[in-house]
């Protein structure tokens, strides 16, 4: 069964399920899931709590003693369990055996990061889907943010109007925990009703915050001046031109071998399969390919080898020079006039 964050509340009004899986990579959603499953469990007498991380060094021993001993002063505990990026066979195993031994006495609280499509076909997987609710934690994308963010100023009685919605959405992007805090702030300060745009600028510093992965959506989309000030913001968190050349890299590949394909006379639905594209990027890659020649995906490669070799001489202005215009390049079939 899958859960959203925001149906947690209305769920654990039923009672509590055995066992939750929360996973995903928004620290704020997923702290406020662990929260109100811990206060929950609370209520309803589970008053112990222990921790494991399911690193290589994990005692599984441990957990299962854990999860079958009672104390004199508690009946009902609740049993904390880690997970790594990527899960090996004795540790799925283990997770499997350790989901038979629920009871009403036992609460399993499970975390892990963000999961891809194989990871999610994985028998362990399917084992804590079929034994609770499994919970994915994602910063709202920047289509649905602005909702996110009403939902959230109303959680505090506030009110905001469109234009101090679309201004939040901007300045916070990608940073759910700034703007959690600035809320709260904001809610002790008994302003007017509702907050404009003003109010907020003289009040609100805005605190973006992107992962490099963020950058490609926008770019396959032909959405350029997004996508360069993701780039510029990316820039300015420190991250290093030479990780986006190799997971650029990876992008334009995916998108030659697809364009290749068509041309042979291939169908993209198998030419996606072969090379394990996500079908919640299929339809992303198919607009690229339709705005994107092999000449012009070529040409973004020679300028990605360029961006390379500034990149191997320490010349880091040269290369962000070069990933900029890479950027420009995504918006259309037309060759750049900038060559290596």
């Amino acid at each position: 069964m899958r859960l959203y964050p925001e149906q947690l509340a209305q769920h654990l009004q039923a009672g509590l399920a055995p066992c939750y899986f929360i996973y995903g990579d928004e620290p704020l959603l997923k702290q406020e899931a662990l929260d109100a499953l811990r206060a929950t469990a609370r209520s309803l007498g589970f008053d112990e709590r222990s921790r494991f991380d399911a690193d290589p060094a994990l005692d599984w021993d441990e957990i299962f003693s854990a999860s079958q001993s009672m104390s004199l002063f508690s009946q009902r505990q609740i049993i904390e369990l880690h997970l790594p990026d990527k899960l090996d066979k004795t540790a799925s195993e283990r997770l499997r055996e350790l989901l038979k031994q629920c009871h009403p006495d036992l609460l399993l609280l499970i975390t892990g990061p963000k999961l891809n499509q194989q990871q999610q076909k994985g028998a362990w997987f399917k084992a804590l889907s079929a034994t609770g609710p499994v919970i994915p934690v994602f910063t709202p994308d920047a289509r649905h943010f602005g909702r996110w963010l009403t939902q959230r100023l109303q959680q505090h009685h506030l009110q905001a109007d469109t234009e101090a919605i679309q201004w939040l959405a901007y300045a916070f992007e990608g940073n759910l925990l700034g703007v959690n805090g600035e809320i709260e702030k904001l809610a002790l300060q008994n302003l007017p009703q509702p907050l404009t745009l003003p109010v907020l600028q003289s009040l609100v510093q805005p605190q973006h915050q992107f992962n490099p992965f963020q950058l490609f959506d926008p770019l396959l989309q032909g959405k350029v001046k997004r996508a360069c000030r993701i780039l510029l913001q990316l820039r300015g968190e420190g991250v290093e031109a030479g990780m986006l050349c190799h997971l650029l890299a990876r992008e334009l590949s995916t998108l030659q071998q697809l364009q290749l394909g068509l041309l042979s006379g291939q169908s993209f639905s198998q030419l996606a399969a072969n090379l394990h594209v996500w079908s919640s990027r299929q339809g992303l890659m198919q607009s690229a390919l339709a705005r994107l020649p092999l000449a012009k995906i070529q040409q973004l490669q020679a300028m990605l080898a360029a961006t390379d070799r500034a990149v191997a001489h320490f010349d880091d202005d040269e290369a962000w020079r070069w990933l900029h215009s890479i950027c420009v390049g995504f918006l259309d079939e037309r060759l750049l006039v900038i060559t290596p």
